[in-house]
């Protein structure tokens, strides 16, 4: 019940008229726009705006969005749809992580207390890589958190290699969001 909760709540704040206003600020044009060139040429690699190489951010947002674009159209609600996603995931891994260290009703309203924060929705609805980076930093705390063994009162900080790789492999992914 919590998780439908929590849902509603996520999806009403992060995808209401998500495509409705245009791009806005200087980073949203061309962040979608690189994207945008770089599924015209049908080019994973190699981040180009307006046909100079683009290395101002790493690629993790380009390849999103070039994913939601072949899914969507190239428009705004594309441009920022794996931004909304990810906010939402964000949300639901703040959820989890509340639930393991405390119980399941404060992790509800860890959840909830996220969801109308000013900065995380306006990052949560943005075509930039603050989503992305939100969300695999969130992820690599849930893995740590939810892969930890807990004794006494704290964790035991004693991963198996393939846990402490999964914690890794988030923040790898974070690194590819901003850099």
């Amino acid at each position: 019940r919590h998780y439908l909760i929590i849902i509603a709540a996520a999806m009403t704040v992060m995808f209401t008229n998500l495509g409705g206003p245009r791009l806005w600020d200087r980073d949203e044009p061309r962040n979608a726009g690189c994207a945008a060139e770089m599924l015209q040429r049908n080019d994973w690699v190699l981040p180009v705006f307006n046909n100079e190489l683009r290395t101002h951010k790493p690629v993790l947002l380009y390849w999103l969005m070039m994913t939601s674009y072949a899914t969507f159209g190239i428009n705004e609600f594309g441009a920022r749809f794996w931004s909304a996603a990810l906010g939402l995931g964000a949300v639901l891994l703040t959820y989890g992580i509340a639930r393991k260290l405390f119980d399941a009703r404060t992790g509800l309203w860890a959840a909830l207390s996220l969801v109308p924060a000013l900065m995380f929705g306006v990052a949560s609805r943005a075509a930039t890589p603050d989503a992305p980076l939100i969300f695999c930093s969130t992820l690599a705390i849930y893995l740590y958190v939810a892969l930890s063994k807990f004794e006494n009162g704290g964790p035991s900080i004693q991963l198996s290699f393939k846990h402490a790789a999964c914690v890794y492999a988030a923040m790898g992914l974070a690194m590819l969001a901003k850099g």
